[in-house]
């Protein structure tokens, strides 16, 4: 993947460690970065000089960074800043449990139908965020159901291989197989894992069974993982008007960073 990043955020000083986590970005093609922060209230207090330091920050990792300021709706304004930039990675960053809603569009379920982009969405909690030199992305849970969005998600990991020194591929099952259906599973696990390593990630492949939203995220405790990767459709059941997609209540309840990728 080659292009520009857009890390956008409602916070008047956001986290270096969240910032830390793009360290890599220069080495697999991106060049640019728009650090985008929406204040609705107070905006003076993001001053020239904390403006400076962002930009510094982002320059350090050989991204050469554009700061816009700008008081409208979060989800609206990254949705926005996508469209009219040419963005194609982006990166998230606002506090979950204050945003989420229960019924109506929370961000996530905005950025779900709407990002034509793989988001990375990160919670302002930084419980979940287990960096080091490598970012977000060193050891990766990428959920599949090798749906066609799974598959798009897994060539975003092919290309964020240079990142990547762990990867572990999960499958959750929520019914009772037959021994036909396990050899079929247990075979696209392996076909997964063979693609993985011929790029040289270091990968393994593992079956959870139950309710898919508490394995995943069960899953990426397991394994001590630092972001989570799924595959999203925009296309909605009337079940997941009332309750979301398992995509959305996976990045919802995971204090993980969870990158989305969009099948459009």
């Amino acid at each position: 993947m080659v292009g520009k990043i857009l890390y956008a955020t409602d916070h008047r000083r956001p986290s270096s460690r969240v910032l830390d986590g793009l360290s890599g970005f220069r080495d697999i093609g991106f060049k640019e970065i728009i650090f985008l922060c929406v204040i609705k209230e107070r905006p003076e207090d993001v001053t020239p000089e904390l403006l400076e330091q962002w930009k510094e920050k982002l320059n350090s990792y050989g991204l050469e960074a554009t700061i816009k300021i700008d008081s409208g709706n979060l989800s609206s304004s990254v949705l926005k800043t996508i469209h009219e930039n040419q963005i194609s990675f982006a990166v998230v960053h606002f506090d979950k449990k204050k945003r989420r809603i229960l019924f109506g569009d929370s961000i996530v379920k905005k950025l779900i139908k709407e990002a034509s982009v793989p988001v990375l969405i990160v919670d302002e909690d930084e419980t979940g965020l287990k960096l080091t030199s490598k970012g977000a992305f060193e050891r990766v849970l990428f959920a599949t159901d090798w749906s066609q969005a799974s598959e798009k998600a897994l060539q975003i990991i092919l290309g964020f291989k240079q990142l990547i020194s762990e990867l572990e591929i999960v499958n959750v099952i929520h019914k009772k197989l037959t021994v036909r259906d396990l050899r079929r599973l247990m075979e696209k696990l392996r076909e997964t894992r063979n693609k993985c390593l011929k790029e040289g990630i270091d990968a393994e492949y593992h079956v959870y069974a139950g309710k898919t939203v508490d394995e995943i995220i069960l899953a990426a405790q397991d394994y001590n993982s630092t972001s989570i990767v799924m595959g999203i459709t925009s296309a909605q059941s009337f079940k997941d008007i009332f309750i979301g997609k398992p995509s959305c209540r996976v990045v919802e309840r995971t204090p993980v960073p969870a990158l989305l990728v969009p099948l459009t």
